[in-house]
């Protein structure tokens, strides 16, 4: 493994790796405040129960990694019987947070659960659906659904149409290996993520072969989680929704470039272009009239088309930095 150790806050003992166990639980964080953060670890601890390790994985804010590091040391985490680690990526993107767990930090669990800094995980929601894809040889991945969709049909509307909900997803150690082995990387800039690793198991990390199978997603009911509710009075929520409005029309061009890379051409995902601007203007190029279609009616897909043109070719930051180790709540 190709992994920094920040000794300063880690210890030697640090650089020793964490054996690979069954399962093991990853956070992905960035703009939470630490004490949302805590909140979510503390949850995934008693959900986690069992597993390997909980990895968080800290992107584009080191203040917050450094922060959370120190925080290990305290009671709430040392006596527990679960290890957590603390990982700095220096590049603020989820794609590349992805690619850096897979590429750099898994150690071969044979089920790694994903959750957002700021889910609370219920206490038996890992169990469940670990134990739901177990059993099923055919399943790649799982997702649960948020509280209050507990029945299959409040369910299922609660998924996107590849059936993978990024704020609580699992991917099998088989398909990792896969990932990690043909080098498979999910394009920088992405807003989609979630959506691309979801299209990605439902054609079995083979569109060249295989069809678009939603069953290879498990989507379990009663695997569930709490998000804060939010409050549209306070101004920092309604500029996070403004933001969020502008991002779901990229994210509609991402997932027609998305589309007609796996689905219609059926090019194999090794082979997508580095970053989320490079292949969504490579398919605007290519498919203009089905691109005109989406621009003509929709000012902020042009806005967002305008803004990837200008920053194609600019470096966002450098990818091949590798994770820092900041701090492990006790020795494994």
């Amino acid at each position: 493994m190709n992994i920094k150790v920040n000794r300063k806050t880690a210890g030697t003992e640090l650089a020793t790796s964490i054996a690979p166990a069954h399962w093991t639980l990853v956070v992905f964080a960035s703009r939470e405040s630490l004490d949302l953060l805590l909140q979510t670890l503390m949850a995934a601890q008693i959900a986690a129960t069992g597993t390997a390790t909980i990895d968080v994985l800290v992107n584009g804010n080191h203040p917050l990694a450094a922060a959370l590091a120190d925080h290990l040391a305290s009671p709430a985490f040392t006596q527990q019987a679960l290890p957590i680690r603390v990982w700095d990526i220096a590049l603020g993107d989820k794609a590349n947070a992805w690619n850096q767990y897979i590429h750099q930090i898994w150690t071969g669990e044979s089920i790694a659960f994903f959750i957002d800094g700021y889910v609370r995980l219920n206490p038996d929601s890992i169990k469940l659906l670990g134990k739901a894809i177990d059993d099923q040889a055919e399943v790649l991945g799982g997702t649960g659904v948020p509280n209050g969709a507990m029945d299959s049909s409040a369910a299922h509307a609660h998924v996107p149409e590849n059936g993978f909900h990024g704020n609580f997803c699992c991917i099998k150690g088989a398909a990792l290996e896969q990932i990690r082995r043909r080098k498979i990387l999910l394009p920088t800039g992405l807003y989609r993520v979630d959506s691309l690793m979801g299209a990605l198991l439902t054609l079995g990390l083979d569109p060249a072969n295989n069809v678009w199978v939603g069953s290879r997603i498990y989507v379990h009911p009663a695997a569930s989680w709490q998000t804060d509710s939010k409050r549209w009075w306070r101004m920092r929520d309604i500029r996070a929704q403004v933001k969020r409005i502008i991002r779901q029309s990229r994210g509609d061009l991402e997932n027609l470039a998305i589309k007609d890379h796996l689905r219609i051409r059926k090019q194999q995902p090794e082979l997508m272009l580095p970053t989320a601007a490079e292949l969504i203007i490579d398919w605007v190029h290519r498919c203009p009239s089905q691109a005109n279609k989406v621009l003509r009616y929709n000012p902020l897909a042009r806005r967002a088309l305008a803004e990837l043109q200008r920053s194609a070719g600019k470096p966002k930051g450098n990818i091949n930095m590798v994770p820092v180790l900041m701090g492990c709540s006790k020795t494994p």
